[in-house]
């Protein structure tokens, strides 16, 4: 059986890691349940400074992961509270900001959801 598999890249600045955890994890645990086809989540910590969180969903096909995207579980999940707005915009990623393909990122799993 093929899987389709995404992964994201996310950074957070240290001060903003412990709440970033805190509501991702909770809407891993709240949302996910609710997302056909989908069959595994991770969220892995960063090991070292400077080096992105990394997210991991495995679909059973990729229009599963379509129909998350198009779905009422992705916009819970994707909105961002009052606060975190206000006080910290999103960075926008430079345009000469190339990272490694092949550099190696040490992480440590902190969630795992399993459908």
């Amino acid at each position: 059986m093929n899987m389709y598999i995404v992964t994201n890249r996310i950074d957070v600045p240290a001060e903003r890691a412990e709440a970033f955890e805190e509501r991702f994890i909770g809407n891993m645990r709240n949302n996910l349940p609710k997302v056909e086809g989908l069959t595994r989540a991770t969220l892995d910590r960063p090991a070292e400074e400077g080096t992105p969180y990394k997210v991991t969903m495995e679909f059973e096909a990729e229009s599963d992961f379509e129909a998350w995207k198009n779905s009422e579980a992705f916009r819970a999940s994707h909105t961002r509270p009052a606060a975190a707005t206000e006080s910290a915009p999103v960075e926008t990623p430079k345009a000469d900001d190339v990272r490694s393909a092949t550099g190696i990122e040490r992480h440590i799993r902190i969630e795992t959801y399993q459908a």
